[in-house]
């Protein structure tokens, strides 16, 4: 990532926090999307993910839920957003834009991915499910290094201590 583009992914993340509509102390909310950076934070170096990429998911999966219920449908609306305001992201090449868009849209629905910064994406967020009680499992992780049972443990604490 260029020093240049902090500024640009600051202004997208206070965006993601504007656009959220959602309870401020929702299980789905911005605590979450901060835990779920820190957690990418400690695979991205064992991934080799795109940094600006999973940094930007973890703002931005989740800033089109409206209540913390079931809402398959809010990845999507993710994406959506992040198409409404593409010229924000006129920092990312190509490749980068589309994971991201990928990345938003299917976390709700996919399991699995063969690219390291989708995945880091995907293990991130999964290892956040102690927000709702449930310790993650890793059968369900796609990183070797997010199924770590240290990991694993250490981020359940995380979830159930904010």
């Amino acid at each position: 990532m260029k020093l240049d583009n902090r500024a640009d992914i600051d202004r997208i993340k206070q965006s993601a926090l504007n656009r959220y509509h959602g309870d401020l102390l929702d299980l789905n909310g911005p605590a979450h999307w901060q835990r779920v950076w820190q957690n990418a934070q400690l695979l991205i170096p064992h991934t080799k993910a795109n940094v600006t990429v999973v940094e930007l998911f973890c703002y931005l999966h989740d800033c089109c839920r409206v209540h913390g219920g079931h809402e398959p449908e809010h990845g999507l609306a993710a994406t959506k957003f992040i198409e409404q305001h593409k010229e924000e992201y006129s920092f990312l090449s190509p490749k980068e834009y589309q994971l991201l868009l990928t990345a938003c849209t299917e976390h709700t629905f996919l399991q699995h991915s063969n690219n390291p910064t989708i995945a880091t994406c995907w293990d991130a967020n999964r290892l956040d499910l102690g927000r709702h009680g449930i310790c993650p499992k890793a059968q369900f992780l796609i990183t070797q290094a997010a199924k770590d049972l240290e990991l694993i443990n250490s981020a359940y604490q995380n979830s159930l201590n904010d």
